[in-house]
């Protein structure tokens, strides 16, 4: 970006090795990040310039001026996660399984990135969107290190291997994942959690990176692992919810259309319809939480587990409506 077409407007930060102001171009008064650095990496950040990812502000503009790396990036008018502290459950699973979808992209390059500086102050939440920004110190994965050349990190969110410990890796970001985990639902560092997410945080948070999750995208397989979504009533999306209430409607209407002469399996015609209805039912039940299966990496095995899931689920219900309709007089 031209020096001449834009000005300064605020400056959010101004150190001896990182200045981040809030410029506007004075063509189209449209205001941008940008970002003068002396260690981050150009090539993280040109990767993410070419490669855009959904939940990460754009990249524009990426100059090299004597020692300092100059990004322009999209400007986000919205608060961080420290400011919004603390969060519901609900909320806090939410925004992380959504910061693993984020970087899930980012651990899929070649070599992965590392954001290695995930913390609430890092992170934009707008109107329910997670943002991940600032990084300044990411790097990309280098296998053939021992440990990281530059030890970098916030203190209490960074884990152990940032601080000299080994090379900084995928499971370096899920680490960081947990304690961002932590920190919101209680809105502090130093308080631990008790109860159904417990054991999720304190394997996230292991010494060794062997004994964690080995991905963000497992570590979002058992957060959303904890309890199960009823069609139309605690979807995790406003689309889901809305596809979900589709669904029972066009159930309705199939069991309505059904010929009750042909029945020959239940003596109590109502029952025959709830028994129609539940095949209906319980396949939206299973399709909406076919996220239970995505820890397991081959599809067969998904299908076949949600298989079995359906076929025992409608035996059950089956059979207790046929015990009903024997139990019930004529």
């Amino acid at each position: 970006m031209v020096p001449s077409l834009v000005k300064i407007v605020s400056t959010f930060k101004d150190t001896d090795t990182k200045k981040i102001y809030l410029i506007q171009n004075k063509m189209d008064q449209t205001f941008f990040v940008q970002r003068k650095m002396k260690h981050a990496d150009y090539f993280v950040y040109k990767t993410l310039q070419e490669h855009p990812i959904q939940g990460i502000p754009k990249i524009y503009d990426i100059q090299i001026e004597e020692e300092w790396l100059v990004i322009t990036e999209e400007f986000i008018q919205a608060p961080t996660l420290a400011e919004l502290l603390p969060f519901s459950e609900k909320e806090a699973v939410n925004i992380v399984c959504q910061l693993c979808d984020i970087l899930t992209c980012l651990h899929q390059f070649h070599p992965p990135i590392i954001h290695r500086d995930i913390k609430p102050e890092n992170i934009f939440y707008q109107d329910g969107k997670v943002i991940l920004f600032d990084f300044d110190i990411a790097r990309f994965y280098d296998p053939s290190k021992i440990r990281d050349t530059t030890l970098l990190g916030s203190v209490g969110y960074a884990a152990p291997e940032q601080f000299g410990f080994a090379q900084t890796g995928v499971q370096s970001d899920v680490y960081s994942c947990g304690k961002l985990l932590q920190v919101l639902l209680t809105g502090r560092l130093d308080l631990s959690v008790k109860g159904r997410f417990e054991r999720i945080i304190r394997k996230t948070l292991s010494m060794d990176p062997k004994d964690r999750f080995q991905s963000a995208a497992q570590l979002k397989a058992e957060l959303q692992e904890i309890g199960w979504i009823f069609p139309g009533i605690n979807n995790r999306s406003r689309k889901g919810k809305v596809g979900s209430w589709i669904g029972w409607i066009f159930s309705i209407c199939v069991v309505l259309s059904i010929n009750i002469q042909k029945n020959t399996s239940f003596k109590h015609d109502s029952l025959y319809l709830i028994a129609c209805f539940l095949v209906l039912a319980l396949l939206e039940l299973v399709i909406c939480n076919r996220h239970k299966v995505q820890k397991y990496d081959l599809p067969l095995i998904r299908w076949g587990i949600l298989s079995l899931m359906y076929f025992l689920l409608l035996v059950i219900g089956i059979g207790i409506l046929s015990l009903f309709d024997m139990m019930l007089p004529a």
